[in-house]
């Protein structure tokens, strides 16, 4: 797991109990059950996929970016409080259902808005030496931001 210290400074003040007796609302759990189509060799989110279908890869740079335009959300369309901590709870419910299905790597990327700290998900599959984000250069982002492929927990934030 990556993130910057603009993140991690949001990371500390996550309420990590909340993970314990929550779980996410059926709009959100719906993108996860609906599963993911295979389109030009991409892993897109059926859900998110149909309120995009005009999209093709021909409009990309390349997989990962057609990919994270498609698998992209707003938190805040589907919650209305702790944005952050039903990121997480997403992220990680994410990658269990994923890894029952799949043995590669998926990558998600989780960013706060400059102004609002609402979070941006969006999710690819892990190519060799490519990214969606310069993970190199994590800090030079201006925004908060986290990339992971594994669960995100208290333990990985080191508070």
């Amino acid at each position: 797991m990556l993130f910057n210290m603009l993140m991690y400074q949001k990371l500390i003040s996550v309420d990590w109990f909340f993970f314990k007796s929550s779980t996410l609302p059926n709009s959100l759990n719906d993108i996860i059950t609906e599963g993911f189509i295979i389109q030009d060799e991409c892993y897109l989110s059926t859900k998110l996929t149909s309120y995009c279908q005009l999209c093709s890869i021909d409009y990309f740079e390349d997989s990962i970016s057609f990919e994270c335009f498609v698998n992209s959300f707003h938190m805040e369309d589907y919650v209305s409080e702790k944005y952050l901590e039903y990121s997480i709870l997403f992220s990680n419910e994410l990658l269990i259902q994923w890894h029952k299905k799949s043995a590669k790597p998926l990558n998600i990327i989780i960013s706060l808005d400059d102004e609002t700290s609402f979070p941006t998900v969006k999710f690819h599959l892990k190519r060799n030496d490519a990214s969606w984000l310069d993970e190199k250069n994590i800090e030079s982002i201006t925004q908060p931001v986290l990339i992971t492929n594994h669960n995100i927990s208290m333990n990985d934030i080191n508070i």
